[in-house]
């Protein structure tokens, strides 16, 4: 798993955990993203994270993009970091 901030533009990932408090959570809930979530990174360059989720475009502060933990699309936790 790695943060969301890290992935490239083009990518499809997976939401598989959201590392923050209850108001992050709700935040981030109330724009579609939930764990088990597939989710494409559209930009992820300078500025907020732009990715699209059920079909709908989102942007995605730096910060809170961080404390979204996403896996490659088909693989599960662990096995995503060690190949």
């Amino acid at each position: 798993m790695w943060p969301l901030a890290l992935c490239k533009p083009g990518e499809k990932v997976v939401v598989k955990d959201i590392a923050g408090g209850m108001g992050v959570r709700k935040r981030l809930e109330s724009m579609g993203l939930y764990p088990g979530e597939e989710i494409t990174v559209l930009s992820a360059q300078k500025g907020p994270v732009i990715v699209r989720v059920k079909g709908c475009r989102v942007g995605i502060g730096r910060g809170m993009a961080h404390k979204i933990m996403v896996a490659a699309n088909g693989q599960k936790g662990e096995e995503a970091v060690n190949g």
